[in-house]
């Protein structure tokens, strides 16, 4: 296959369409025609070219992930999934999110910790509820484990369980003002077990917070 033409892109900065033999064929960055040393005339086969193409969509996989990352510390899965959303196959997302994970670009303990960090700052919540959310994130059982177990002490749960139940009952103690002892105490339970607290924990703060 012969390159006929290499012209660029009107409105696509840094972007030209090669032209194989007389046809449009490849759409490339500069950074990849550089990199092969692309030039009019010169013979491909079509060994070459399925380089090229793989060369020209980790590129522009890579750019994506740099540009995801810009906003926040994300996870390797959140990366994957992403990229794939974009059209990528799940190889190359992975190729590339291994590459920024070499330069720690990506971290999935420090965006563990960052994660558990900014769930807590934003409202209390129980360590049930966090675990599973790491776990959705693509953290491994024993690195969330591990965060938690670091960031997170029973003394702390207690805490922040006391906070969102006084929160709960502030919000609540006029619409549920008829309920009777036995289910405010319920309802006060059923929250906190969702925002992920212990059954332990749970009982602890409902004493403290509704029979005194």
């Amino acid at each position: 296959m012969i390159i006929t033409k290499i012209k660029r892109l009107r409105g696509k900065r840094q972007r030209y369409s090669v032209h194989l033999d007389g046809v449009p064929a490849l759409e490339l960055s500069d950074w990849t025609i550089g990199k092969y040393g692309l030039r009019t005339g010169d013979d491909l086969d079509e060994h070459t070219v399925d380089k090229i193409k793989s060369t020209e969509a980790e590129t522009q996989a890579k750019n994506i992930a740099i540009n995801y990352l810009s906003y926040r510390q994300r996870s390797s899965k959140e990366i994957i999934d992403h990229l794939i959303k974009k059209g990528f196959t799940r190889e190359c997302a992975e190729d590339v999110t291994h590459k920024l994970q070499s330069v720690q670009m990506v971290n999935d303990l420090e965006f563990a910790r960052a994660f558990v960090r900014d769930r807590l700052k934003r409202k209390p919540t129980g360590q049930a509820l966090l675990r599973m959310q790491l776990l959705a994130k693509g953290i491994t059982s024993s690195m969330a484990d591990m965060v938690l177990a670091e960031l997170i002490s029973p003394q702390s749960q207690q805490t922040s369980a006391l906070q969102a139940a006084k929160r709960k009952i502030q919000l609540t103690k006029y619409s549920k003002r008829n309920l009777d002892e036995e289910k405010r105490k319920k309802r006060l339970l059923d929250f906190l077990l969702r925002r992920g607290f212990s059954y332990e924990i749970a009982l602890k703060t409902i004493r403290t917070t509704l029979d005194h």
